[in-house]
């Protein structure tokens, strides 16, 4: 008897006589989903498989065409990809089922309630809940789902106010919402007004926490958050300005983020656009990585283990136009960077000491905007 590793593995056809299949695992290959904005040449949620020895994308496919799927997020214990998208004349958010062994995405439903696609999808640790966040329409949506299908009745939370970016915060802007880790709040980026808008969900009641919510500097624009796994530690990125806000949660505390430190995602002598893309960290939670469209960059800073705070180290070229998302692969020894107006994923290796980031290769997916690996 042949024993096979099936970590990291996808099953793949091999012909028999006759036309019978068998299914082979194929060793060190991973699948990954691409989000992307359907415009020039792109038809919607496209898929890989991504070769963990090499770092390289061995094939890409359009899995599902439907307009406009620019975030994404997965259930990976389900096979469930819940997304952003655009269907006739409506928006909302969309769940598809996925195996590993077929090319294509499976279709759960819809719920189309919005008239511009939601920026930001996220789902809870449970995967009971799903949260889309729409920058266009100043609304934080919360389903209940239920084993992929996305219920009618979601939640409605929406925010008020302005603030000196007349161009950019004319109204609020809502960008990115998540759960905490311990899921007792719900953390809501809004870029229009500079604000962290804190809320509970109590009874399928959405109560905003105003008092419990954080204010940025005026003209910040706050973009994206991300949180270490293994210690209280929350990171903001902001779009208007490129920084990064690191806060210390307490769930117990009057005041639950504590902003502990703010600096600079670029070089200190830059003078250049600033557009901050994407933050994340590194499954060691010892690296964190952010992606930067004013000049078309990937920054490194090492994490303080024992409290929470940031070292510049180092940015890179993106090897690609406007990097709008990037992710790192399960292994955390590659990173891939989804340049949205270069129509190409640029990969590089990581050094597991450093963080430091080598290109590697690039491949060409039409207009990429989010990347996840199942």
């Amino acid at each position: 008897m042949v024993k096979i590793n099936i970590s990291y593995a996808i099953l793949i056809n091999i012909q028999l006589e006759k036309g019978a299949y068998i299914m082979v695992l194929q060793q060190n290959v991973i699948v990954g989903f691409i989000g992307t904005y359907t415009k020039n040449n792109s038809k919607g949620i496209y898929r890989i498989n991504f070769d963990m020895n090499s770092g390289k994308i061995l094939k890409s496919n359009i899995a599902y065409e439907i307009e406009n799927p620019t975030y994404l997020s997965i259930d990976k214990v389900r096979h469930i990809i819940y997304s952003a998208c655009k269907v006739g004349e409506k928006s909302g958010v969309s769940s598809f089922k996925y195996w590993q062994e077929e090319d294509k995405l499976h279709l759960i439903n819809f719920n189309l309630s919005e008239e511009k696609p939601p920026c930001h999808v996220s789902i809870s640790n449970n995967k009971q809940v799903l949260i889309s966040s729409n920058y266009h329409e100043n609304k934080m949506l919360v389903y209940n789902t239920l084993d992929g299908l996305i219920l009618n009745s979601p939640m409605l939370g929406s925010h008020s106010g302005c603030s000196i970016n007349l161009s950019r915060q004319e109204k609020p802007h809502i960008h990115c919402s998540m759960f905490t880790a311990d899921e007792k709040y719900i953390v809501s980026i809004d870029l229009g007004i500079d604000k962290m808008i804190i809320s509970t969900l109590e009874d399928n009641e959405l109560i905003q926490k105003d008092d419990l919510s954080h204010s940025f500097p005026a003209g910040t624009g706050p973009r994206h958050i991300t949180n270490l796994k293994t210690k209280p530690f929350y990171y903001v990125l902001s779009e208007l300005t490129s920084e990064i806000f690191v806060f210390k949660y307490n769930s117990s505390s009057e005041i639950p983020f504590d902003n502990i430190q703010t600096l600079s995602s670029l070089p200190k002598d830059y003078k250049g656009k600033k557009c901050g893309g994407a933050v994340r960290i590194h499954k060691n939670n010892k690296f964190l990585y952010t992606s930067e469209r004013g000049n078309n960059s990937l920054s490194l800073f090492l994490i303080n283990q024992e409290d929470g705070k940031l070292t510049y180290i180092n940015t890179f070229s993106s090897n690609g136009d406007s990097p709008r998302d990037f992710q790192l692969d399960p292994t955390g020894n590659f990173l891939l960077c989804a340049n949205e107006s270069s129509d190409n994923i640029c990969i590089f290796s990581i050094n597991q000491t450093t963080g430091v980031l080598t290109f590697i290769n690039s491949e060409t997916v039409p207009t990429p905007t989010c990347i996840e690996f199942i």
